[in-house]
């Protein structure tokens, strides 16, 4: 019986240390996938000011995103 209950721990920290490995990998693709929009809403923020520059008749208002 103790042999089996070391290899019940076994196999449980085999898998649990796949999990965190998986769940280690998901954060690294969406810090990446941040980064990537970060980048992204920087770019529509340079345009939306390019826009705003040729637009010297209407009031100017902000139309940045959060990023």
């Amino acid at each position: 019986m103790s042999d089996q209950k070391n290899e019940c721990g076994c196999v449980s920290s085999d898998l649990l240390l796949k999990l965190l490995e998986q769940n280690n990998q998901l954060i690294n693709q969406v810090a990446q996938v941040i980064q990537i929009n970060n980048e992204q809403n920087a770019q529509i923020n340079e345009l939306l000011i390019q826009l705003e520059g040729g637009e010297d008749d209407e009031p100017k208002k902000p139309q940045y995103l959060d990023g």
